[in-house]
């Protein structure tokens, strides 16, 4: 039986903190770094991977997550109303059931904002599943004072309880703006004095589009879920690994629909309620996402990258990862790495 690890407090304390740290050293070796970054690699018998946290001297925190645990991981929490916490689903999926709130999952390209409201449920991680994700905590009240003192004013209104929900689970779209600097937090690995200014940039940047999307995009953004059945979600959830498969010769769309036995249009509207995004746009983000973690992670050629996630020639990966990102492959790796 997979154990239930527990998390509760009052969001912001030096109480809630020590739980946090209790719960990462039972389930991980801790290695503190001069900037008081703490990585927490997973035990073997847990699973695969690390826990970063970064504390910011705003006093919020940054934890990047790239996991995999045996045997599956359940977390339950119990938390204030003035627990703030932000995240953005690099790769991989999370459920979460939460009492009020209801079930879901934060998916690859999902953003989930915490409601201004007591929370408790439970998250879960499927059986060496690969959950890669930033994370940045910290209480409603602080963020207001941190916002006032960027001359920001307060943020926007989170909405009513429905619309509240779609954004706890990831089902806005006013939030996906914001997994652009919250991406970049994630891919950035290098280790020299401007670090911490380099998150604490890319954590205004973050809260800028939080703005945005909360002032531009009202309520009426989140609309209510398309009616699928739990064969037609299993279905849906097979199309990113078939595209990825098939990553050098990519099926078309009537291909996907017969492969999942749907009509293409029930595909294209079911995949973009699952997803937030259209099937092609989420292959697209997925390989160049995949790219810029090789130019970091590893000192392959970067016409080997281009043709791993699918790309036929260098200078089509080059053009695609430039317009992407603004920047070439090979200044991205000299920034990043």
């Amino acid at each position: 039986m997979t154990r239930v690890h527990q998390l509760a407090g009052v969001a912001g304390s030096t109480a809630l903190d020590a739980t946090y740290a209790a719960y990462y050293e039972s389930i991980a070796q801790a290695d503190r770094s001069r900037d008081g970054t703490v990585r927490y690699r997973l035990r073997p018998e847990v699973g695969d991977g690390t826990i970063e946290v970064t504390s910011l001297r705003s006093g919020f925190h940054i934890v990047r997550y790239d996991v995999a645990f045996a045997g599956g991981h359940r977390v339950r929490y119990a938390f204030t109303g003035d627990h703030f916490e932000l995240e953005h689903c690099v790769d991989g999926r999370m459920h979460i059931s939460e009492s009020r709130t209801g079930a879901g999952e934060l998916h690859a390209r999902s953003v989930s904002l915490s409601p201004q409201c007591a929370t408790d449920g439970v998250i879960a991680h499927g059986d060496g599943e690969r959950y890669r994700a930033v994370s940045i905590s910290g209480t409603w009240t602080g963020l207001g004072s941190y916002l006032g003192g960027l001359g920001a004013g307060v943020l926007p209104a989170v909405g009513p309880d429905d619309v509240a929900r779609q954004r706890y689970l990831g089902r806005s779209a006013a939030l996906r703006p914001v997994a652009g600097p919250l991406e970049e937090i994630f891919l950035h690995r290098r280790s020299s004095p401007g670090r911490l200014l380099f998150m604490e940039s890319r954590f205004v940047a973050a809260l800028a589009a939080l703005i945005d999307g909360l002032t531009v995009n009202g309520p009426a953004a989140d609309g209510p879920d398309l009616a699928l059945d739990d064969h037609e979600v299993a279905a849906l959830r097979r199309v990113p690994e078939l595209l990825w498969r098939e990553r050098h010769t990519p099926p078309t769309l009537p291909d996907l629909a017969r492969a999942s036995s749907m009509s293409v249009r029930r595909l294209a509207t079911g995949f973009r309620e699952l997803y937030g995004t259209s099937v092609m746009e989420y292959h697209r983000r997925r390989c160049l996402d995949r790219a810029a973690a090789l130019l970091v992670e590893t000192d392959w050629p970067v016409a080997r990258i281009g043709h791993e996630v699918g790309y036929a020639s260098a200078s089509n990966f080059g053009y695609a990862f430039r317009r992407d990102r603004g920047i070439t492959p090979a200044r991205f790796r000299r920034v990043h790495s």
